[in-house]
């Protein structure tokens, strides 16, 4: 328990920020709802720019992280374009909003990917020794790169969805009597 505490206790406050806004997102995901387009992006950037100051820190310890880095990025990238599923995702250009399906994905798409980051930055914490630490460290660039891809994926995805709708008429109107959020 005094261990659990002294974890909390080091954790910087920018962490639980992170955390109640993607467990915020998470949970309004989980109900249909129509958004602005920027909220839409709150989520994937915050994955992207925290994987970008990570590789950026760590860019010093091993020259190769960032080649690393950039490899787990592509990676990403594939899965997070061919995992997108837009389907039930509607865009009214005239209001600049999305109409979003409800869906726990998002919710325990981000909190994986959160846990999985805070828990590599925990264990890396308390490495023994530097050969461990250097092996926590090389896992969590690629969980940062591929986090960082995937989204990456996504936003390239979302972009050609919005660009091929440009045209208010194509605009599912299931969505109109839900409040704007």
């Amino acid at each position: 328990m005094e261990m659990a505490l002294a974890i909390v206790r080091h954790t910087p406050i920018w962490v639980f920020a992170i955390l109640a806004v993607l467990v915020a997102t998470g949970v309004q995901a989980l109900r249909p709802r129509v958004v602005p387009i920027w909220r839409l992006l709150i989520v994937p950037g915050v994955f992207i720019v925290w994987g970008v100051i990570g590789i950026a820190q760590r860019a010093h310890v091993a020259p190769a992280f960032p080649l690393e880095w950039a490899g787990a990025v592509a990676i990403g990238m594939a899965i997070g374009w061919s995992a997108t599923r837009l389907t039930g995702m509607t865009y009214d250009p005239a209001r600049q909003v999305v109409g979003l399906p409800g869906s726990p994905f998002p919710l325990v798409r981000s909190a994986s990917i959160f846990i999985a980051r805070y828990g590599l930055a925990v264990a890396a914490a308390f490495a023994a020794a530097r050969s461990e630490y250097a092996t926590i460290v090389r896992i969590d660039v690629a969980v940062s790169g591929l986090a960082t891809g995937y989204f990456l994926g996504w936003l390239v995805r979302f972009v050609r969805f919005i660009r091929t709708r440009t045209d208010s008429t194509r605009v599912d109107r299931r969505f109109e009597s839900i409040k704007e959020i």
